[in-house]
């Protein structure tokens, strides 16, 4: 288990913890690179069956995560922009800037590209239910519907899956930059957590606050447990998505929560303590897995 901790997760924590420090002594910007999500869907070797595994398992998760918050919720009364804020923060994992360092450190190249195939169609059920979701609190819909639409990571994945169907040998002007960048993502994306990291406050309610962490740091991989041994998933690809189903709340999730005005004081500070907590907890999980 300590090795776990060294091998894995301090590494993810050290460079996170140095972006944030970068971020507090000069301004930074926090785009996170394409490369890596293009390379990786052009060159990928998972299975169109274990493609649609991933997406099972993240829907599992997704659901199990809303039912919690709304029951969460009712039981607790809370008005229409705390439910959201509740859902957002529970549905809404990090499978991109800690996801998928964590996969490679944790399960070689082979959790990197099961890693990927998550982030995109995590994407897309962010964009798309998160959206609804946090659309219950009210906001701008139209803006939030926008949003996706400026971040290069969905289009550079579309284009990644055409080249990989297509069997297109890219030329090496376009191929060798390409996995350049995309190797050199990994490390980025860290920096760019502990950027976005550094520059968060919020205070609010300690018991929804540990409620949402509960759902999302336990509950969550749990769920995605139980799925994948309903599926009979093995092997690199089972402990991969178990993990990934583990990772804390989203830096995203604050982007819906600012747009449909869902106490995004709150869910700044879901994403903060999660991200904490999960240092201890993903520690747990991926010694129990591999």
């Amino acid at each position: 288990m300590l090795d776990v901790f060294l091998q894995v997760v301090l590494p993810v924590a050290i460079t996170a913890g140095l972006g944030g420090l970068a971020a507090r002594w000069r301004r930074l910007p926090a785009d996170v690179p394409s490369a890596l999500v293009f390379h990786a869907m052009s060159t990928t070797t998972v299975s169109a069956n274990d493609s649609l595994n991933i997406v099972l398992v993240m829907l599992a998760s997704f659901v199990a995560m809303y039912g919690v918050a709304m029951l969460w919720s009712t039981f607790r009364g809370h008005d229409a922009p705390m439910r959201a804020a509740v859902a957002v923060g529970a549905t809404t994992p990090n499978v991109g800037n800690m996801g998928l360092p964590v996969s490679q450190l944790a399960f070689g190249d082979l959790g990197l590209q099961i890693a990927v195939m998550n982030f995109v169609a995590g994407a897309v059920l962010v964009n798309t239910a998160g959206i609804a979701i946090a659309a219950m609190a009210g906001g701008s819909r139209r803006d939030a519907l926008l949003a996706p639409l400026k971040y290069p990571a969905l289009y550079a994945a579309l284009a990644g899956i055409v080249v990989n169907v297509a069997s297109f040998d890219l030329p090496v002007a376009i191929e060798t930059p390409t996995e350049t960048l995309g190797a050199a993502a990994i490390p980025t994306m860290l920096v760019v957590l502990g950027i976005q990291l550094g520059s968060m406050m919020g205070r609010d309610s300690v018991v929804d606050l540990a409620a949402v962490n509960l759902a999302r740091l336990l509950i969550a991989p749990a769920a995605a447990w139980l799925t994948v041994e309903a599926l009979d998933i093995e092997g690199v690809t089972r402990g991969t998505l178990i993990v990934l189903a583990a990772m804390p709340t989203a830096v995203s999730a604050i982007v819906l929560a600012t747009t449909f005005k869902a106490r995004p004081g709150f869910v700044t500070q879901v994403v903060v303590s999660s991200t904490l907590a999960s240092m201890v907890t993903l520690t747990l999980l991926i010694d129990l897995v591999r």
